[in-house]
C-alpha cells in the first residue's frame, strides 16, 4: 500500500509542478497566476505531508525494496521543494506560499510538520541569498511569516523549533536587506557554514532566537519595515482569537514583548485598535480580553494619539468593549497629560446637527460625521474619576474646566432637545468638580437647578455666572490657575465670538 501511495503521488506531483510552472511562462494576469499556482500548490502540500510516515522498521519488506521506498520518497519531498524554490527564484513575492503552508501546517497535526518546515528554512535561505542580487524586494508576506514562525519558535518538538528558528534567522536576513536597501545602507553580511551572519548583531543566530522569545521579539522589531512590524502585530492579534489557547498565549507573549520594545514602530495603530475593538465585541473570553486589554495599554504608552482619536471615532454612548478600552488607556498615570491634550483637542470643536428628512415636520438630529466632541466629553466622563488621572486633572483643571463649558455653549446653540442625547459635557463638569475637592460647588450649583437649566439657550449665559460666582465662593484652590489661564486665552485670539463672552464673563466673575 505504501509504494502503491509513494509511487502515485509522486506521478501526480509531477503534473501538479509542469501545471505550475507552465503558468510562469504565461500571460496570465499575475494575481490570477498566484492564486492559481497556490491552489495546485495547496493540493500538493496536502497529498505530500499527508502521506504515511516512512520508517523503514515500520514496514515488513526487504532492506532493498525500504530503501528503494526511501529514495522514492526523498525525491517526492525534494520534488515539492524544487517546486516552490524555482518559484521564488523568478518571483520573491511568491514567499507568500510559504506563509500559507505554515497555516496549512496547523489544520491537521497529522502532516510531517518538521518536513514541512525544512522545506520552508531551506525556500527562506535560498530566498536570503537571493535577494543580494536585488537592489528592491517585492515581499509583503514577510510580516505575517515572520508572525507564525515566531509561534512555531516555541513549538513542542524540538525539531520543528530548530527548523522554525532558523527559518526566521533567514528571514530577517532577508528583511534586513529590504531596510538596508531602502535606507541606502547596506549591513555587512559574511557566509559561515550554512548562514549568513549579520555582522551588526551577534544575538542575531538561530539558536539564540530559539532560546529566548526577548531577544526574537528584539530582533523582529529591528529588522521588519515598518508596514511589515505591523502586519507581524496585527496577525497576532488576531491569532489570540483561536478557540486553541496554547496557541493564543504564545502569540500574546510575542506581540506583548514586541509592543514593549517597538511599538513606536507601528504604522497602522488605528487598524490595531479597531480589531482589538471588534474581538472585545465578539464576547471574548476573560483570558483574552485581559491579554487585548494589555496590548490597549501599551500601544497607548507609546502611541496615545493615535489610540485616543480611533477610540474617539466610535459611537456614542460607549458600549462595554469601548469603556474597557478607555479604562486600559487611563491605567497608566505616565501617558495622562498626552491622552488628555488630544481630548482637549477634540473639544474645540463643535458638534453638528442636520435635519432629518426621514421624519414627519422638521426635526433635527445629531450629525453622525461629527461626533467626536460628544465621545470626547464622554470620554473625560470615564477618565476624570480614575485615581491614576488626579494628579493631571488638577494640572489642567482650568483647560478642562472651559473646554467643558464652551461644549455646553455649543450644545445649548443645538436644536436637539437634551432629552434626546447625553449630555456628557454637563456631566463631565460635574465629575471635573467631584474630583477635583469642589464637591460643595457641585450640590450648591445642583440645588440652585444650574445642572437641569444649563443647557437650555436661554439660560446658558446665567448659567455661567453662577458656575463662577459659585466657584469664588467656595474659594476653590485652583483659582490662580484658572485666572491665569482665562487671561492666557483672552489676550491669545481670535475665538468664536460666543466663546469670547463667556471667557470675559468667567474672567470677570473670578478676577473680582
Amino acid at each position: 500500500h505504501l509504494t502503491n501511495s509513494l509511487h502515485e503521488a509522486y506521478v501526480t506531483l509531477l503534473c501538479h509542478q509542469s501545471m505550475i510552472l507552465a503558468m510562469n511562462s504565461s500571460s496570465v494576469d499575475p494575481l490570477q497566476q498566484y492564486e492559481t499556482q497556490l491552489e495546485v500548490t495547496k493540493k500538493s502540500f496536502k497529498m505530500v505531508f499527508g502521506l504515511p510516515s516512512f520508517d523503514k522498521g515500520t514496514f515488513q519488506t526487504s532492506d532493498e525494496d525500504v530503501k528503494d521506498l526511501e529514495i522514492l520518497y526523498r525525491d517526492i519531498l525534494n520534488l515539492f521543494e524544487d517546486t516552490i524554490l524555482i518559484l521564488v527564484s523568478k518571483d520573491l513575492y511568491k514567499l507568500q506560499i510559504l506563509k500559507e503552508m505554515t497555516m496549512w501546517m496547523s489544520e491537521d497535526s497529522l502532516y510531517q510538520q518538521e518536513r514541512v518546515m525544512v522545506i520552508i528554512s531551506r525556500v527562506l535561505r535560498f530566498a536570503s541569498r537571493k535577494v543580494r542580487e536585488h537592489t528592491s524586494i517585492d515581499a509583503p508576506c514577510l510580516g505575517v511569516l515572520a508572525a507564525e514562525l515566531s509561534l512555531l519558535c516555541s513549538h513542542a518538538d524540538a525539531s520543528v523549533t530548530q527548523q522554525a528558528s532558523l527559518g526566521m534567522y533567514y528571514l530577517l536576513c532577508i528583511a534586513k536587506h529590504q531596510s538596508d536597501s531602502q535606507r541606502d545602507n547596506p549591513t555587512k553580511q559574511y557566509e559561515h557554514g550554512n548562514h549568513c551572519f549579520l555582522t551588526s548583531d551577534s544575538e542575531f543566530r538561530p539558536e539564540v532566537l530559539q532560546q529566548d522569545k526577548t531577544k526574537l521579539a528584539q530582533c523582529i522589531g529591528q529588522s521588519l519595515s515598518p508596514s511589515l512590524l505591523t502586519d507581524f502585530m496585527l496577525h497576532l492579534l488576531m491569532k489570540l482569537s483561536t478557540s486553541d489557547q496554547e496557541t493564543a498565549s504564545k502569540a500574546a507573549t510575542v506581540l506583548k514583548l514586541t509592543l514593549k520594545y517597538h511599538a513606536q514602530k507601528v504604522t497602522r495603530v488605528c487598524q490595531m485598535v479597531d480589531t482589538i475593538y471588534k474581538q472585545l465585541k465578539e464576547n471574548s473570553s476573560h483570558f483574552m480580553k485581559d491579554i487585548l486589554l494589555e496590548v490597549v495599554t501599551l500601544l497607548a504608552q507609546m502611541l496615545p494619539k493615535g489610540v485616543v482619536f480611533q477610540l474617539m471615532y466610535y459611537p456614542v454612548p460607549a458600549d462595554n468593549a469601548l469603556m474597557l478600552m478607555w479604562q486600559a488607556v487611563g491605567s497608566e498615570p505616565q501617558v495622562a497629560p498626552q491622552v488628555l491634550k488630544e481630548i482637549l483637542l477634540v473639544l474645540k470643536d463643535k458638534p453638528w446637527e442636520v435635519e432629518d428628512t426621514m421624519q414627519e415636520g422638521r426635526c433635527f438630529i445629531l450629525d453622525v460625521t461629527n461626533m467626536m466632541p460628544l465621545a470626547a466629553s464622554q470620554a473625560l466622563c470615564m477618565l476624570l474619576p480614575m485615581g491614576s488621572y488626579k494628579k493631571t486633572v488638577a494640572q489642567f483643571f482650568p483647560e478642562i474646566l472651559m473646554a467643558l463649558m464652551f461644549q455646553l455653549l455649543y450644545i445649548s446653540q443645538l436644536r436637539v432637545q437634551p432629552q434626546d442625547r447625553p449630555i456628557y459635557a454637563r456631566e463631565g463638569l460635574r465629575i471635573l468638580l467631584n474630583c477635583s475637592g469642589l464637591q460643595e460647588v457641585d450640590t450648591a450649583l445642583k440645588q440652585k437647578y444650574c445642572w437641569s437649566h444649563i443647557c437650555q439657550t436661554y439660560y446658558y449665559q446665567d448659567g455661567v455666572n453662577l458656575i463662577a460666582r459659585t466657584l469664588c465662593e467656595y474659594n476653590f484652590p485652583q483659582f490662580p490657575e484658572t485666572l491665569y489661564y482665562l487671561h492666557k486665552i483672552l489676550v491669545q485670539g481670535p475665538r468664536r465670538s460666543e466663546e469670547h463672552i463667556i471667557i470675559v464673563i468667567f474672567f470677570i466673575k473670578v478676577s473680582f
